[in-house]
């Protein structure tokens, strides 16, 4: 792999590319800014091949894949010392035949699918307008001991390892964020907790604010609290925190397979998108640097 070592130098892989490629597959969902940010990180490697371009950014648990490729030739992805993510947008019913080539021939280098997601949207106005059951019973906890907080400098190790240890997402699914950029997103309130009495963490929500619209992470509860309605509460506390900061709009991803989660959004009036992603998974080679090493 080489390091990309500007957004103008993508540009151009980019343009020499679709010169001799009319109608590339491409996987990329980054935005430009998202992408100058990992280039300007030097998080960003890539592969050039006959095929096409292989993008790699670098999560630091893991490689998220973005392609740039003919799909009706044979591009390779070969094992690494991490998890490497490839996740494809898609609607309902509607894979094309480039993206079905893609599938099997990540099926063919050992992919394998994790789950599939959909995406929810909800008007913040609308939403916090019908949470009056949800405020009640925030309030109901807020008599027993618990209360919701912003988290503070001091709390991010731990919002971190309780999110972590929940298991609620995978480590293929953090993006990476320097230190710098953790601190400013708890001074733009990027994460809620609720604690108790003795000032102890219990649950936490965390979401990315950008463009006046949040994208939620992840909510995690400490086992012990768990079936205390910790979650319904922080919801609504996150939807009075975005109302009272005046955001319009907030989006999230949800499995498929979360019926649950399904149900309890719809409840509340979140609007189901026909945008799907399925994430495949190519687990880490644990030889990989000892292959390396030998080979030096």
């Amino acid at each position: 792999m080489q390091i990309l070592e500007s957004y103008n130098e993508y540009k151009d892989m980019i343009r020499g590319f679709r010169e001799k490629s009319r109608r590339p597959f491409s996987n990329v969902y980054y935005v430009p800014e998202d992408i100058e940010r990992y280039i300007r990180l030097g998080r960003v490697s890539f592969e050039r091949t006959e095929s096409g371009i292989i993008f790699y950014f670098d999560e630091e648990k893991y490689y998220r894949v973005c392609l740039y490729v003919n799909e009706k030739e044979k591009f390779s992805i070969e094992k690494r010392e991490k998890k490497i993510l490839v996740k494809n947008v898609f609607q309902e019913g509607k894979k094309r035949e480039n993206l079905l080539c893609v599938e099997q021939r990540l099926e063919e280098l050992g992919f394998k699918k994790a789950g599939t997601s959909f995406k929810i949207r909800g008007e913040v106005k609308n939403l916090f307008q019908r949470c009056e059951r949800m405020k009640k019973f925030a309030d109901m906890l807020e008599k027993k001991g618990f209360h919701c907080v912003a988290a503070d400098l001091s709390m991010l190790e731990e919002v971190e390892a309780l999110i972590l240890d929940s298991g609620v997402i995978k480590d293929y699914q953090l993006n990476y964020w320097t230190d710098e950029e953790k601190k400013r997103m708890i001074k733009e309130g990027s994460y809620l907790c609720m604690v108790n009495d003795k000032k102890q963490i219990c649950a936490v929500g965390g979401c990315i604010i950008k463009n006046n619209t949040t994208k939620g992470v992840a909510v995690a509860v400490r086992e012990e609290y768990k079936m205390h309605g910790l979650i319904v509460a922080l919801a609504y506390h996150r939807l009075k925190w975005l109302y009272d900061n005046g955001f319009e709009s907030c989006q999230g991803w949800i499995l498929t397979s979360n019926e649950p989660s399904i149900r309890y959004y719809q409840s509340l009036g979140y609007e189901f998108l026909n945008e799907y992603t399925d994430e495949w998974v190519l687990e880490a080679d644990t030889g990989y640097m000892d292959e390396k090493f030998e080979s030096i």
